[in-house]
């Protein structure tokens, strides 16, 4: 992989020209994710400590996610926080079956996963999948966007995450 730099507005934007996947552009970088025992203890403390905020918090529950493959919906909580151009996750699982679970049974809390915008969710899980990636975790709506998890962990140690937003209406 070569390593560029470019300038743009004022700013040095590192350039990589290597052998990713075509549908996956690394500077689409939009999430880091930390799993937590409690959402409300980690804003308070981030909050407090950093600055970090403010923090929108929401219930979640993906009744028809997956779960290496198989169906296996889950309830939860996240917070989100801004932290420039990249948001910060907070996650806090209730119930269900999750990698976010076994990340914090097996390891406790820490950093889980990044995340990555793309433009079309299932185009990018067929060409990850044909470079040795499985999908661990996903979701999907009626409109084809979603997110999916990758086995990217098993080098390195952190999870990635590609994320299609909802078209807007």
């Amino acid at each position: 992989m070569r390593i560029t730099f470019e300038e743009k507005a004022g700013r040095k934007e590192i350039l990589m020209n290597g052998k990713g996947m075509n549908s996956f552009d690394p500077a689409s970088l939009c999430q880091v994710a930390i799993v937590v025992k409690n959402i409300n203890e980690t804003v308070k403390f981030y909050e407090e400590m950093f600055g970090i905020g403010p923090f929108e918090i929401m219930e979640v529950d993906f009744s028809d996610a997956t779960y290496y493959g198989q169906k296996a919906g889950y309830r939860g909580k996240r917070a989100f926080a801004q932290l420039g151009p990249v948001t910060l996750e907070l996650i806090e699982c209730y119930e269900g079956k999750t990698v976010q679970e076994d990340f914090l049974r097996e390891k406790g809390e820490g950093l889980h996963h990044i995340g990555f915008l793309v433009k079309d969710l299932k185009k990018c899980e067929e060409e990850a999948e044909k470079k040795g990636l499985k999908v661990i975790q996903g979701f999907k709506r009626k409109d084809g966007s979603g997110f999916a998890y990758f086995d990217s962990n098993r080098v390195g140690g952190v999870i990635f995450e590609i994320i299609e937003q909802p078209i807007q209406k």
